[in-house]
């Protein structure tokens, strides 16, 4: 998207928007948060999506909805025609319905349309069968990669015949990362849902091919994985992205970047540090108080009071280990960079201005989950209306 854009061939519009351009557009001309994401040409995979930016700034400059009732469950022709299609194709109601309508209120409309309605079982046999779904490739690195995302971070269960992994997260680099994943596998369906912590959450289905039928028992995999190196660095790499992080320690003579990964399973992190102490890196695995907010905006779901931690902090066995485990989390490779910019001994100069840019990810990580979160908002709201904050 370009970063001016002429509206109507007067004013120029710019990107992020301004609060009088947006105050112009909505509430002087009374275009709708649809018309001004095409003004200023918002280009996404889903229109849906590109309208619920524009309502997220409208909210953020404090413009209100001029007529909020009027947008709640309100169910367009368009989203019919969607509908139809999308079941023809062979998705359920409760599919199509996801989290923004009820299943009941989809058969309604698809009945009122004349369209014959499948069977519960029918549907859901064509459902997880009519999508194309990539078997999994069968290479060891990588199905014990997939088993430390499972781990970590997936409810994973069966859904007819396929097998269904969910992901519930606030964070959007993570919701990048299962896209990534996934993508090639299967269909994803995304929805927000409130949530108890962060207010609101977003939901990723992807329905698998039963080639990946080892991630519904992916505890039972870890002895062979712990048995090869290869094998426990790949499972190491995407538990990190799901439980670990790196982080600065300041100490009185200056600080330095140190390794951690947080669990509640206190059995599998000991595993893991035997196994690190026989690949030449030393922990510490401590019992610590666990902040349930700071928890949750690290993206750790069901946080308990205690946690345990497994901390690495010479400076050389963080570097070499991070290198080894190969982190395809972008936040967490971001984080990695910087660390890596500092060394064993820098100058003081060398410090401050890693420092700086440590302060800057920080910074801009919070802020893309915010804004991540505000979206989940808008868009559950939209079809749901207002919702208190979970207790």
């Amino acid at each position: 998207m370009a970063d001016e854009r002429s509206d109507k061939g007067s004013a120029k519009l710019v990107w992020p928007p301004l609060a009088d351009d947006l105050k112009r557009l909505y509430l002087v001309e009374k275009l709708s948060a649809s018309r001004i994401a095409s003004v200023y040409g918002l280009r996404y995979a889903s229109a849906k999506t590109a309208e619920s930016t524009i309502l997220y700034h409208l909210k953020r400059h404090g413009i209100s909805r001029r007529d909020p009732v009027a947008h709640l469950k309100k169910v367009t022709e368009t989203m019919v025609d969607d509908w139809i299609d999308r079941y023809r194709k062979g998705e359920s109601l409760k599919q199509i319905a996801a989290d923004s309508f009820s299943p009941v209120t989809v058969f309604n409309h698809l009945h009122s349309h004349g369209l014959e309605l499948r069977d519960k079982i029918e549907a859901q046999i064509d459902a997880v069968t009519k999508h194309e779904k990539r078997p999994f490739t069968g290479d060891a690195p990588e199905k014990a990669y997939l088993i430390g995302l499972a781990i970590g971070d997936l409810n994973v269960t069966r859904h007819g015949r396929a097998i269904r992994a969910r992901l519930s997260t606030t964070h959007p680099r993570m919701a990048q990362l299962f896209r990534t994943l996934f993508s090639g596998h299967g269909p994803i369906y995304e929805y927000p849902k409130p949530s108890q912590l962060s207010e609101f959450e977003r939901c990723l289905d992807c329905d698998l091919d039963s080639s990946f039928e080892f991630l519904l028992h992916a505890e039972k995999e870890l002895d062979l994985i712990f048995e090869h190196d290869e094998l426990f660095l790949n499972f190491l790499g995407r538990f990190f992205d799901a439980e670990g992080t790196i982080y600065y320690h300041k100490k009185r003579m200056g600080g330095a970047f140190e390794f951690s990964l947080s669990n509640t399973n206190e059995a599998l992190l000991r595993r893991i540090a035997a196994k690190l102490l026989r690949l030449g890196f030393s922990s510490n695995l401590r019992r610590a108080r666990q902040d349930k907010e700071r928890a949750s905006a690290r993206g750790v779901k069901n946080s308990g009071d205690f946690i345990w931690k497994l901390e690495i902090w010479r400076n050389e066995n963080v570097s070499k280990l991070t290198k080894l485990i190969l982190s395809r989390h972008s936040e967490k490779v971001s984080k990695i960079k910087i660390a890596e910019g500092l060394g064993p001994r820098p100058a003081k100069d060398t410090r401050a201005r890693v420092l700086a840019e440590w302060d800057s990810l920080r910074r801009s990580i919070k802020q893309e989950c915010h804004d991540y979160i505000e979206l989940a908002s808008i868009e559950y709201e939209k079809t749901h209306g207002k919702t208190e904050r979970l207790k």
